[in-house]
């Protein structure tokens, strides 16, 4: 003699469970079509200090900071160091490789009123919030900017980032 087992699911969690699965579709759905907030907030955000800066590779390995404006060196990273630096601006130079745009234009440091720290390429369009990357990171570049930086060692080997 055959025994059939009779099996059950609750209705409940299972609707449940559709309704919770619709409810997140329909919710990414709007937010992907919806425009961005962050991008109105910087826009209404005040500029407290700028600086333009120009990247550039030396011979020895060791990345140059240059003032755009003056042409004075701001920071050496030495060869080795300042992980995080090197990673940034390579990827920034690959970018304008992409978009064949100019690798020896400057790019803009910003420190907004609200304490963000922004890299600006003009070049590609490409706006970067340092802090995003971490508070030590940032730190890297808030030294360049005319309030925070010290002219008298210009070597940024020491200071935050991952070598």
């Amino acid at each position: 003699m055959e025994h059939k087992t009779d099996i059950r699911f609750p209705r409940a969690p299972l609707f449940a469970a559709g309704l919770l699965i619709a409810a997140t579709i329909t919710s990414v759905v709007i937010a992907r079509m919806s425009p961005s907030p962050a991008l109105t907030d910087l826009v209404k955000t005040e500029v407290a200090e700028s600086r333009s800066l120009r990247f550039e590779d030396a011979s020895d390995g060791s990345v140059h900071v240059y003032d755009a404006q003056t042409e004075e060196i701001v920071a050496i990273a030495a060869p080795g160091t300042n992980g995080f630096l090197r990673g940034m601006m390579r990827g920034m130079m690959r970018t304008r490789k992409q978009n064949e745009a100019s690798l020896k234009a400057p790019m803009l440091l910003e420190r907004l009123a609200n304490g963000m720290v922004l890299l600006i390429d003009e070049e590609t369009k490409v706006t970067l919030d340092l802090d995003a990357y971490g508070h030590t990171n940032a730190d890297v570049f808030k030294a360049f900017l005319k309030s925070q930086s010290h002219v008298a060692n210009p070597d940024v080997s020491s200071q935050g980032g991952q070598g």
